[in-house]
């Protein structure tokens, strides 16, 4: 039996997997045991002319291939190439002392070309906790530059390989990882509602969830959208994990640049709850595709509700877990989430434009959306009106520079609250009824409001703007 040293993803995390290859006496056939997915059963066609076209004989024996640990199920076509190795080093072509401490992914296309596999970046991390070189195919390199501390080894063709790991050619010198630098660009320059851009900086400097309330029309998308240009640009360590994410999803191929960018991800409010939290064939959903990035969910009300309170966990633990049959998947899920809505289902409650035509069963029925522990975990509301006409003859007012290190989130301090604020707040939250929750929060936002102004302790008036974006103080609109 000959063994070679594959893996497999399972969330963003590499699993070790043992390929054990035995051809034995008997009728020619070739299976595939230890809980294989449609993809990976179908390595036999592939592997078999692989080799035939590569110039080697398919054993006319029984071949039976082991995926080892076999109490969870294998998905991807990345065993075909360690599959392959084995039958040759069965056959003598190669010594099995040429696969150790080696880890081979590929799929094999029918020609023995090597093709691009996702997940790569998972089980480059995998490489190095087992101080193993990673063999992969050569269309995997954009990704795989991104990591500077794995041996690696990139290959077009299983006949390339077999060249270099019979000494017959030199391994191929890997570039040195580049460093990708986001690039910088200003956000539009956008009239008016500089109340919104005050708020948005705010909660882009502490990460506060924040939701913008208005008509349709006044611009809430807009900012929202664009709110990603005040966030820092992501570290090196962010940029690998934003790419492996998407490398597990996906969602790039071989031509892609790797991302540089925080990720926007603005899902359609038709969105299922698998679909936004994850769990579809295992796949990460949208919140953690906005890992360390924005989740921009626009008119909040239309969502499914079921798929919204499947957020709530999330917020609060910066991760999901899928449970499987066999194991439990865990993705990350730190992201800035962003919402926007209209104040009634028209969208013209309170405004001095238009004259609401919402029955008070509408209303009702609407409110019951914009209420609840969801809505609870929102830090931040603001609220904004139809520009006037003066306002629109007015210049822009650009927003403020993006941050070059910004806070995953102010960590509100006791000690760093006067007296007389933490007073205020306790007078505020018997008024407003605020929750727990809600008074933690108002605490973190009065720090990073005093942090943004370069102040050291929150005063009362810190503590002030905080309260006014809490969703209690439009409770005339609509409560």
């Amino acid at each position: 039996m000959i063994v070679v040293q594959s893996g497999v993803v399972a969330g963003i995390e590499g699993l070790p997997i043992d390929v054990e290859v035995d051809v034995r006496p008997g009728l020619p056939g070739f299976e595939i045991v230890g809980l294989p997915s449609k993809t990976v059963r179908e390595s036999r066609e592939r592997v078999r002319s692989a080799l035939r076209n590569s110039g080697f004989k398919f054993p006319s024996q029984k071949v039976i291939v082991n995926l080892a640990p076999a109490h969870y199920r294998k998905d991807g076509s990345l065993f075909d190439l360690p599959i392959a190795l084995g039958i040759l080093a069965h056959q003598g072509v190669l010594s099995p002392r040429s696969f150790e401490q080696t880890i081979f992914v590929g799929e094999l296309s029918l020609s023995g070309k090597l093709k691009r596999v996702n997940g790569v970046l998972s089980l480059a991390d995998l490489a190095r906790s087992r101080n193993c070189q990673l063999v992969l195919p050569l269309d995997n390199q954009g990704e795989i530059a991104l990591v500077a501390d794995t041996r690696y080894l990139l290959v077009s063709s299983l006949h390339d390989l077999l060249e270099v790991l019979l000494g017959r050619r030199e391994p191929p010198k890997a570039s040195p990882p580049q460093a990708r630098v986001p690039s910088v660009c200003s956000p539009p320059e956008i009239k008016g509602q500089a109340q919104a851009k005050r708020a948005l900086e705010l909660a882009a400097h502490g990460r506060h969830h924040i939701m913008l309330l208005g008509p349709p029309g006044v611009g809430k998308t807009l900012l929202a959208t664009n709110a990603r240009h005040l966030l820092p640009p992501p570290t090196q360590a962010e940029i690998l994990i934003i790419n492996t994410i998407h490398e597990v999803a996906g969602l790039l191929t071989s031509k892609a640049t790797p991302l540089v960018e925080r990720p926007l991800r603005v899902p359609h409010h038709s969105i299922s709850q698998a679909a936004l939290i994850g769990g579809k064939n295992g796949r990460p959903g949208e919140i953690t595709l906005a890992h360390c990035g924005i989740l921009l969910l626009d008119e909040f009300p239309e969502f499914n509700q079921a798929a919204l309170q499947g957020l709530r966990e999330t917020l609060d633990r910066k991760e999901v877990q899928i449970s499987r049959a066999e194991h439990v998947l865990t993705y990350p899920a730190d992201y800035w989430l962003i919402a926007t809505a209209n104040p009634c289902p028209c969208g013209y409650l309170g405004s001095s434009i238009r004259t609401c035509t919402c029955t008070g069963r509408d209303l009702s029925r609407y409110r019951r959306k914009l209420r609840g522990p969801l809505l609870d975990r929102f830090e931040m509301f603001t609220y904004l009106s139809p520009l006037s006409e003066a306002e629109l003859r007015q210049k822009t007012i650009p927003w403020p520079q993006r941050k070059t290190n910004g806070t995953k989130g102010q960590k509100a301090n006791a000690g760093s609250i006067s007296p007389e604020a933490l007073d205020f707040l306790h007078q505020a939250q018997k008024r407003l009824g605020l929750s727990v929750r809600g008074f933690e929060n108002t605490k973190r936002l009065a720090s990073t409001i005093a942090s943004l102004e370069g102040e050291s302790i929150v005063s009362p008036v810190h503590m002030g703007e905080a309260l006014q974006y809490r969703f209690e103080s439009y409770s005339d609109v609509f409560i």
